[in-house]
């Protein structure tokens, strides 16, 4: 099934979910004892990357320039490597970022405005959570 973009989010969540599983099942493993993600955000972060660029969306040239120049802009910031703040997939973010918003896909301001209603919705909204159980919807409140 491929699916672009623009059409990803009219899909039905079980063939969303295929989508993604598509995508990262040819993963290669990280060294024994690691793990490729450490957190639940990085590997959408890299699903959405990879969904992108296979729906043509932009190119994978320019996608590595990004990340290339947003590592090289962090390490300008943050001599001898040692700030824990480090994160790869934060520089993944920004390179996708870059590539859609140069693209026209998405506008700065509207990830910006996002960015913010995310990060004003309070912790214990279990966002952050990973949830592996089916979700009830309790038909009385529809």
């Amino acid at each position: 099934m491929t699916a672009t973009m623009t059409d990803l989010h009219t899909l039905p969540i079980e063939a969303r979910r295929r989508v993604v599983e598509q995508l990262v099942c040819g993963l290669p493993g990280g060294r024994p004892g690691e793990l490729s993600f450490e957190q639940p955000w990085e590997i959408r972060a890299f699903a959405l990357a990879v969904a992108a660029h296979k729906a043509g969306e932009y190119r994978w040239p320019a996608f590595q320039g990004a990340l290339i120049d947003s590592i090289k802009e962090w390490e300008t910031q943050n001599p001898g490597l040692t700030d824990p703040s480090w994160s790869y997939y934060e520089h993944w973010v920004t390179a996708l970022e870059t590539v859609l918003g140069e693209a026209g896909v998405i506008e700065s301001s509207t990830v910006e405005e996002r960015t913010q209603e995310v990060l004003a919705t309070p912790a214990n909204r279990n966002h952050h959570e990973a949830h592996l159980e089916p979700i009830a919807i309790d038909p009385a409140r529809s």
